[in-house]
């Protein structure tokens, strides 16, 4: 049974109203199964920005056929068809660009089910942590025939984890508040914030980099109150905000905790760059920036063998995307 004529029937069960769960379920589960990852596919679909900047960074942006709204580098992917939201997937803007690969984070459970019962080929990409995420993008490059360059971009990665943990040997590790969100009201008040909670990439990056998390519930994003950041009471506060026309309203936020350590010793970093929002091929310059905003005595400390051949080992974290001061704090 093709692809082709499996998407058929699907599509004839829906507009019939016939129930899948009872009458076709089973059998379009296995007139759909997805064939094997092609060696070398033609056209793909991703969803996510994450997935996106993989791809052109394994050299197979010429094969990318449709993204997601939020895909916005390289400049590249942002004329592609887009098929998807955050979360909301337009199959029929899938199904019409003919793709033989559809590849989308590991998260998205059930955006994946539902593109295998169209009988199409589906790969994830572990968007996770940083572990997962280089091993899913060796078995990208693997399955797309560009083993090499994933290799070099996971070599990077590892470069700036070395990097970081040498940085943070034998210091001090300071207490963070890692925000990933709030709104930037201007009046130097904070209501409420997201921050990082205890798992995920973000969180594995503050360990990398020598911070402890101020926060230490259960929640992966806790949602936190004024009351609840002075509670905490970090020593440094890093914000990731999109882009630098928020950045003077963000630092008088937090400024505006006169209380707060963070505030006094005026250890505030804001990151400015969507990049740095990205868990993919240049997550490393976060890393990089991250690791000299807990420890900025390290940046004038020559490198001992970091493993990439640079004279300094903040020479990268000036390379961050965008952000040429990198960290930008008060």
């Amino acid at each position: 049974m093709t692809t082709k004529l499996a998407n058929i029937i699907f599509c004839l069960l829906f507009l019939t109203g016939l129930p899948l769960t009872v009458w076709g379920h089973s059998t379009l589960a296995a007139l759909t199964a997805p064939p094997p990852v092609p060696t070398s596919p033609r056209r793909v679909v991703t969803l996510a920005p994450s997935v996106t900047e993989t791809m052109f960074a394994l050299g197979l942006g010429d094969l990318v056929a449709g993204v997601t709204q939020y895909c916005h580098y390289p400049e590249a992917a942002r004329s592609l068809p887009k098929v998807a939201g955050f979360t909301d997937v337009n199959y029929e803007a899938v199904l019409r660009l003919n793709p033989d690969l559809v590849v989308l984070p590991v998260d998205k459970r059930a955006n994946l089910e539902d593109l295998e019962r169209l009988g199409l080929t589906v790969m994830t990409l572990d968007t996770r942590d940083l572990t997962g995420y280089m091993s899913s993008l060796l078995d990208l490059g693997r399955a797309t025939s560009s083993l090499e360059l994933a290799r070099q971009v996971v070599e990077r990665l590892e470069a700036s984890i070395v990097r970081a943990t040498r940085r943070a040997a034998g210091r001090p590790r300071p207490r963070v508040l890692f925000s990933v969100m709030h709104s930037y009201q201007g009046f130097g008040y904070i209501t409420e914030i997201t921050a990082v909670g205890r798992d995920g990439f973000f969180s594995q990056m503050l360990e990398m980099a020598g911070g402890d998390n101020v926060y230490d519930g259960l929640l992966s994003f806790p949602k936190l109150s004024r009351e609840a950041i002075m509670t905490l009471d970090p020593e440094v506060v890093v914000d990731l905000i999109q882009g630098t026309e928020q950045a003077d309203l963000a630092m008088a936020d937090w400024l505006g905790l006169g209380g707060l350590s963070a505030a006094k010793s005026k250890r505030i970093y804001l990151f400015t760059d969507e990049s740095d929002t990205v868990p993919g091929p240049r997550i490393h310059m976060t890393l990089d920036k991250l690791s000299l905003a807990l420890h900025p005595e390290a940046r004038s400390r020559p490198a001992d063998g970091a493993g990439d051949g640079n004279n300094r080992e903040d020479d990268d974290a000036h390379d961050n995307g965008g952000d040429a001061s990198g960290p930008l704090g008060v």
